[in-house]
């Protein structure tokens, strides 16, 4: 075994500051200043002073009612994130296929293996109404539906082994996984075929399905397809799955 690796020296100012921008979530998305001093541990005014700089400096906007909010210029560099992604990248011309082939909603994710999530750098919107999907820049953890399962299918069954009991598995709709032996049968399954499907697991009323993406021999993420479950059976989310296998054997390996 190595030693465990050496924590760094932190710049404490720093730190606070982006304990700061990672106190906002999708749960809360704007926070009085004695809200944001308690999810950050800080005094309020040292937090007071940090949301200043942060706010001259566009990273967070101040509403007339005294809210704090996340601002533009996280936008901006969101959208880099995306631009210069390496699976972004690599699938661009795989998205742009697929939305046109199929008219739903597409897709692409990158794993982080270190946090077991899914960060969403590439999506095409669907030509038809369907429920709201997954934003770009959204990150999710890993647990059940196509986009995770399809990850967990590209690793060996002992890396699956490995991971599976560290998920979180929290139902989200009726038809959630949320047992790791069920997850695991489900996984090695969508190994099998390539492709990993779902209808109503992750979303009531969405179904989809998803392929891993491979670097140098490593998951690295995953495209998705996803629609209405009144559109896609299971034959048409077989079918769906072999037309991104296809349009992804098409592109260069990398």
């Amino acid at each position: 075994m190595t030693a465990p690796e050496e924590r760094r020296p932190e710049v404490r100012s720093v730190a606070r500051a982006l304990d700061i921008l990672g106190a906002f979530s999708a749960a809360h998305p704007r926070m009085q200043l004695s809200e944001l001093a308690d999810a950050v541990g800080l005094p309020r005014p040292s937090t007071r002073r940090l949301a200043v700089t942060l706010i001259d400096r566009g990273f967070l906007r101040q509403d007339p009612d005294g809210s704090y909010l996340l601002g533009a210029r996280l936008l901006e560099l969101g959208s880099q994130v995306a631009e210069t992604s390496s699976i972004g990248l690599r699938t661009r011309a795989v998205a742009d296929e697929l939305s046109r082939m199929t008219g739903e909603t597409v897709l692409v994710a990158e794993a982080d293996w270190s946090s077991l999530s899914l960060l969403i750098v590439g999506k095409r919107q669907s030509k038809h109404p369907a429920a709201a999907t997954s934003p770009l820049g959204h990150r999710m953890m890993i647990t059940s539906g196509c986009m995770a399962k399809a990850v967990l299918s590209g690793l060996p069954p002992e890396g699956v082994a490995a991971i599976v009991p560290q998920l979180r598995l929290t139902a989200r709709t009726a038809r959630t996984i949320v047992n790791p032996g069920q997850l695991t049968t489900d996984v090695e399954a969508s190994r099998a075929r390539g492709y990993a499907i779902q209808s109503g697991e992750f979303l009531a009323g969405m179904a989809g399905v998803a392929v891993p993406v491979h670097e140098s021999g490593r998951v690295v993420g995953t495209v998705a397809v996803l629609g209405a479950a009144l559109r896609y059976p299971r034959s048409r989310l077989d079918q769906t799955g072999q037309l991104i296998r296809q349009v992804l054997g098409r592109q260069r390996p990398a």
